[in-house]
């Protein structure tokens, strides 16, 4: 009999230990997909050139995409059918909200096309506007966001990078953080244009800092500041960080023009291109390089190291969404570490 019952207790502790396992399994596993990282990028359309097929290879770690231009609504559909929101972007300035009628001709025009063409929601690309604009520009999203919601869809923004520059002097933005933080489901950081190198030497943007002298797309001190910024008034779980797929190029002359290259790498190289020098606290690579015309240049280049130091910074800062302006200037090399990140980016779940 003592047998027995020494069987029964080793069965019934076994059987226990078999239902705690399975519990803990199960939660691990709920606990891991719901952490699970994906992108959140922007896609431009092209009429005759774009297809669902661009995303087919990325489509299982592509969250949702923002697009710019005017997909048919198959190509829509084909993303709901791969669990991929698609909002659809759209852009404006001061004039186009200036008054109640104007806004809610906008509001209603977003509701339509949201409506027919099965859009989740809508990405605002609004930018540099007048900072005098702010308090309209709150009523907008107020609006906007109480329509939409009230439709079902999402409201999106993408913000400047160039936010951070600014921490105690919000007078210089035309948007309320707070109201942004609070009438948005998704915020886009666009951590990049840090510098605009075509506006090098022009004299209609003397008055954006970003446009003087020479530097990078990005770099990971600079995005860390931004996102840190928008961490301060915005749960992470709403911040989407917008990384560069494109590189920053400067003819090192006087009144030398700097161009965008959507590369990694520069090009119309004289000779053979020198080895890139790794700039340790920046976490970039620059080329210094003569053209086929003998002109020198400085290239900062967004390229796959440079990515990967800003994937891992968003996850030191628990952020849990990355994109990429824009997803058809991705490099195949920073696909594959970004690929790389999220084999490997789940965080452990608390038990």
């Amino acid at each position: 009999m003592k047998h027995i019952k020494l069987v029964d207790k080793v069965t019934f502790s076994f059987r226990w230990f078999v239902f705690l396992f399975l519990l803990i399994s199960s939660n691990l596993a709920i606990n891991a997909q719901i952490t699970t990282k994906k992108i959140d990028t922007w896609y431009l359309y092209t009429e005759g050139k774009s297809s669902f097929q661009e995303l087919v290879p990325f489509k299982d770690i592509i969250a949702s995409i923002s697009v710019f231009g005017n997909p048919p609504k198959s190509f829509i559909e084909e993303c709901h059918q791969n669990q991929i929101e698609v909002y659809h972007a759209v852009s404006g300035d001061e004039k186009s909200i200036d008054s109640s009628a104007k806004r809610k001709i906008i509001t209603e025009e977003y509701l339509r096309i949201c409506d027919t063409m099965g859009y989740d929601g809508i990405d605002l690309d609004f930018e540099a506007l007048n900072p005098q604009v702010k308090e309209m520009y709150s009523l907008f999203l107020f609006e906007i966001s109480e329509k939409l919601h009230h439709a079902g869809k999402k409201l999106s923004q993408c913000v400047g990078f160039y936010n951070s520059l600014y921490q105690n002097d919000f007078d210089h933005l035309f948007y309320d953080v707070k109201v942004v933080s609070s009438t948005c489901d998704l915020i886009r950081v666009m951590c990049y244009d840090m510098y605009y190198a075509p506006g090098r030497f022009d004299k209609s943007l003397l008055n954006r800092v970003d446009c003087q002298g020479v530097g990078a797309t990005s770099h990971y001190p600079f995005a860390k500041e931004a996102m840190k910024f928008w961490l301060t008034y915005v749960s992470s779980d709403k911040l989407v960080m917008g990384l560069p797929a494109y590189s920053n190029d400067y003819e090192m002359t006087n009144n030398g023009k700097g161009r965008q290259i959507y590369g990694s790498v520069p090009q119309n190289v004289k000779g053979v291109l020198p080895a890139p020098t790794w700039l340790w606290f920046e976490k970039i690579n620059i080329y210094t390089y003569s053209d086929t015309n003998d002109c020198p240049h400085l290239f900062y280049a967004s390229d796959e190291r440079s990515t990967e130091s800003l994937l891992h910074l968003a996850d030191e800062l628990k952020i849990q969404k990355r994109g990429f302006w824009h997803f058809g200037s991705v490099d195949p090399k920073i696909w594959t570490v970004t690929q790389k990140w999220i084999s490997t980016a789940r965080m452990l779940p608390e038990l």
